[in-house]
C-alpha cells in the first residue's frame, strides 16, 4: 500500500483551500511597483485571519510582541534611500513588526502591523501615506494605537524588550489603558517601599522561588521568579530638540504603578546564569510565573525574522529597488508565514499527520518529541505546492519518461 494514500485526502483538502490565496499571491506579485496596490489592502487578509484564529484561543489575553530588524542591503546600490545606521556596512532598511502570539501556547499567529523605514521616512500597513521618520518608540506608539483599535475579544498585552523602558511612553500607554510587559533597564531608578533604588538593587532584595526546569543555551537549568510592587516617578527625558536646536528639557509626569517581576536562571549549583527584570501593569489575575513565560515567548518574533531572512524567504537577497516594493513583497511572504503557523498550531490528528508529512518532504531534521519547526513546515509547503503544480502539467508517464532519460545520462 502506498504510504501516502492515507494522507491523500488531507493533502488534497489543504491544497484546495490554499489554491485561491496562492493564485492571489501570484497575481499581486506582478504589481510590486504598482502604487495602486496599497499596503493596507495587502495586510487586511492577514489581520482578518489573525483575529479569527486568536478568538479560538482558550486564553482571555493575547500577546503582541514588538521588535525591530535591520534588512541589510550593503551591496544593493540600486536600492533607493538606503538607511545607514552605524557604519558603512550597516546599510539598508529597518523593519518594525508587531506579532500576534497566542497567550495559551506561545505560538505565533500573524504579524498585525509592520513599518518599513528608509533614510528619509517610512511606509506602514496601517496608513498608505508616506510619513517622516520618528524615534523607534514614537513610531511604535502609533503602531500600538492602531492595533488597539482592532475589534478583538481579548485583552492585549504589548511585549517590548529593554528599549521600551521609557517613562514617557509608559505614561502614554497607561493613560490610554494599554497593557504592557517590558524588560526593565536595571540602571533606571524607581520607588520601592518609599525609597528610590536602581532596578538592579531591588532585584537583589526580592526573594525568588523555583518554578520549573528550563533549557537555557543548551544546558538544563532552573527558573526562579519573584515579584514586588514599585512606582516609577522619574522625569521623562525626550530625545528631541526644540525650534532653537536645544534639547527638550526633562518633563515631569504622573507616577506609574507597576509590578516588578524578577526572573532568575540558576544552574545545578545555585549559581545565577541569567536574570531579567520585567515591568508590567497587567492585573494580578496573571501570576508571576505566567508573566515570565509570556516574556520568554518574545523570542517568537525573532523566529519570524529568521523565516524572512534565513529559513524561508531570503529577504536580504531581494532585488526590488524601492522600499515600497520590498514592503509589498514582504507582506506577501508574511501570508506564507501565517499559513505555516496555522499548520503548526493545529492539534487535531489531521494536522499532526500533515506536519509530519511536510517536515519529511522538506528534508529537514527534527528532534524526536519536538513540535515540527516553522522553517521545516514552510519548506515542505513550498515543495508540496511546486509538486502539485508539476503534476498538473505532466502526467505520471511523462514524469517517468523524463526520470528515465535523466538516470540514463
Amino acid at each position: 500500500m502506498n504510504p501516502l494514500s492515507s494522507l491523500a485526502p488531507a493533502i488534497k483538502e489543504m491544497a484546495s483551500a490554499q489554491k485561491s490565496s496562492f493564485a492571489t499571491t501570484q497575481a499581486v506579485w506582478r504589481f510590486l511597483n504598482n502604487e495602486k496596490v496599497s499596503f493596507k489592502q495587502l495586510n487586511e487578509p492577514i489581520q482578518q485571519l489573525a483575529f479569527e484564529q486568536i478568538d479560538q484561543s482558550s486564553h482571555s489575553y493575547a500577546l503582541i510582541v514588538h521588535d525591530w530588524s535591520q534588512l541589510q542591503y550593503v551591496k544593493h546600490n540600486n536600492k533607493t534611500q538606503r538607511l545607514q545606521r552605524t557604519h558603512q556596512y550597516d546599510t539598508g532598511y529597518e523593519l518594525q513588526s508587531s506579532l500576534l502570539v497566542d497567550a495559551a501556547s506561545g505560538l505565533p499567529v500573524a504579524p498585525l502591523a509592520q513599518t518599513l523605514s528608509d533614510a528619509t521616512g517610512c511606509y506602514s500597513t496601517f496608513t498608505d501615506d508616506y510619513s517622516q521618520r520618528e524615534t523607534h518608540l514614537n513610531s511604535l506608539l502609533h503602531q500600538i494605537q492602531h492595533i488597539e483599535k482592532s475589534v478583538v475579544q481579548k485583552t492585549l498585552v504589548h511585549i517590548i524588550d529593554r528599549e521600551g523602558d521609557s517613562i514617557a511612553h509608559l505614561r502614554q500607554m497607561n493613560h490610554q489603558g494599554f497593557k504592557w510587559l517590558i524588560r526593565a533597564k536595571e540602571g533606571h531608578r524607581v520607588e520601592y517601599q518609599g525609597q528610590t533604588y536602581k532596578v538592579g538593587e531591588i532585584a537583589e532584595k526580592i526573594e525568588t522561588h523555583s518554578i520549573k526546569n528550563i533549557s537555557y543555551k543548551g544546558n538544563q537549568h532552573t527558573l526562579h521568579v519573584g515579584e514586588t510592587h514599585i512606582r516609577i516617578t522619574r522625569a521623562a527625558k525626550p530625545k528631541q530638540k526644540d525650534s532653537s536646536g536645544k534639547r527638550v528639557a526633562p518633563e515631569q509626569g504622573d507616577a506609574v504603578d507597576a509590578r516588578l517581576v524578577v526572573s532568575v536562571v540558576k544552574d545545578r549549583d545555585g549559581k545565577i546564569v541569567a536574570r531579567w527584570c520585567l515591568l508590567s501593569n497587567v492585573a494580578m489575575d496573571i501570576d508571576t510565573a505566567e508573566l515570565s513565560t509570556w516574556y520568554y515567548w518574545r523570542w517568537t518574533i525573532e523566529c519570524y525574522f529568521k523565516l524572512l531572512k534565513q529559513a524561508g524567504h531570503d529577504v536580504e537577497a531581494w532585488l526590488q529597488t524601492t522600499p515600497q516594493a520590498i514592503l509589498r513583497r514582504l507582506l506577501i511572504s508574511s501570508m506564507a508565514c501565517v499559513l505555516t503557523w496555522r499548520v503548526q498550531r493545529g492539534t487535531d490528528e489531521q494536522n499532526v499527520r500533515i506536519r509530519a508529512f511536510l517536515t519529511r518532504i522538506s528534508g529537514r531534521q527534527q528532534k524526536r518529541g519536538k513540535l515540527e519547526s516553522a522553517p521545516a513546515i514552510l519548506a515542505g509547503l513550498s515543495i508540496l505546492l511546486n509538486t502539485l503544480q508539476l503534476l498538473s502539467e505532466y502526467s505520471p508517464d511523462e514524469l517517468n519518461a523524463i526520470a528515465k532519460i535523466a538516470f540514463d545520462l
